[in-house]
């Protein structure tokens, strides 16, 4: 922990100039810029990827196995309202999902594996990863321009939660993160006046009939021990109140913890819909993009970073979490590659049992997790490089 500490300060800083500087997927120029210059700084020889919004650097400290570390870097389109006299500067964006910690943890990770690289030999790979929050995803960018090492035997990334306490790390073994689809469905009916509506096929009233049925879908196919969403999230039809359209748009998203389960529901959803529309005489058109699979922590991998997070964190502060979230995050792309597991970062304030949570315009994580996350990257990277 002495080389995390030691770390802390200087990630502070690049958190708060981050968080004050938030970019959006695919625009993170700035803040690749800056983690482009603090790795320079530290003797690395970091390269560009993602069309300079993403960052990768290697840690070499002679022969040995590979482990790659992870961070996200972009914000969301979300109008701070946290009070902080580092808020964003840009109206509209701002770090509501804690990105700018995932990135100040990794990058003071790396000066503390750079002190301390006389614990461990091999190679970590830091990946500084753009667009995670709009699909198909930045790690799906890297992975493509062959940025993420082949011979990687580990990889490990982490996200804030304001369910744990700053300062504990939770660990669920096996699936965790949902994996998502997104639908689209058109509805196509036959137009006519409001004073006639016996001579419309009504868009309207079919695609509600359809979302009221996916919601039952929904209850029938997922519980607490099959956990699995079928949400629809927007929906658009009409020019004017007596005027019948020819179309009713609306779309949503399912999610799943298993390629199985997402495939059914896939199914499932483009039947149903089907049917619908065939019963009323209309036509339906449905259009699924696969975002995200599923996350999985390999539970041997998991099993290990417990005992030893444990060893340094303390007794009780890393947590067994047995349900599995059903947020959705790229990083599961980079667990297909290797063996790999997802962390949960404690950022609840000390004290506090009710926060805003991600993603809200009042999301203020408590920054003094970024030393636990520091300590987390550091001691998994030095656990599987150990001299």
């Amino acid at each position: 922990m002495s080389a995390a500490r030691k770390a802390f300060p200087a990630a502070v800083t690049l958190r708060r100039d981050v968080h004050r500087h938030p970019e959006l997927s695919g625009k993170e120029f700035r803040t690749a810029a800056l983690v482009h210059q603090r790795l320079s700084d530290m003797g690395l020889s970091p390269r560009f990827c993602c069309g300079k919004t993403g960052v990768v650097a290697s840690l070499v400290n002679g022969a040995g196995e590979t482990v790659a570390l992870r961070a996200d870097m972009d914000a969301l389109p979300v109008e701070e309202d946290t009070g902080l006299k580092f808020s964003s500067v840009d109206k509209g964006v701002m770090h509501a999902c804690g990105h700018d910690i995932h990135t100040a943890c990794l990058v003071g990770a790396a000066h503390a594996l750079f002190s301390l690289r006389h614990l461990w030999k091999g190679t970590v790979t830091l990946l500084f990863q753009p667009s995670e929050e709009s699909a198909p995803g930045g790690a799906f960018v890297m992975l493509r321009e062959g940025v993420f090492p082949s011979h990687a035997c580990a990889v490990f990334g982490l996200h804030v939660n304001p369910e744990h306490p700053r300062g504990v790390v939770g660990i669920k073994s096996g699936p965790d993160y949902a994996g998502i689809a997104d639908f689209d469905v058109t509805v196509v009916g036959k137009g006519a006046h409001g004073a006639m509506p016996e001579k419309a096929i009504h868009p309207i009233t079919a695609a509600s009939e359809m979302i009221v049925a996916l919601e039952k879908v929904a209850k029938k196919e997922c519980s607490k021990s099959n956990p699995c969403t079928v949400t629809v999230g927007k929906i658009a039809a009409g020019t004017k109140h007596n005027i019948i359209p020819d179309e009713a748009l609306f779309g949503g998203t399912i999610r799943a913890l298993t390629e199985g389960r997402l495939s059914s529901l896939l199914a499932d959803v483009k039947d149903l819909v089907g049917s619908i529309a065939r019963g009323r005489g209309a036509r339906a058109e449905v259009e699924f993009e696969k975002a995200y699979p599923p996350g999985y922590n390999n539970p041997a991998l998991a099993a290990r970073a417990f005992k030893t997070l444990s060893a340094v964190l303390g007794k009780g502060k890393v947590v067994r979490r047995e349900k599995s979230t059903m947020l959705a995050e790229d990083f599961a792309r980079f667990q297909r590659k290797a063996p790999g597991v997802y962390f949960h970062l404690g950022v609840r304030p000390s004290g506090r049992k009710d926060v805003p949570g991600i993603h809200t315009p009042q999301f203020n994580p408590d920054e003094r997790a970024i030393l636990t996350g520091i300590a987390v990257h550091t001691a998994m990277a030095i656990d599987i490089l150990q001299k």
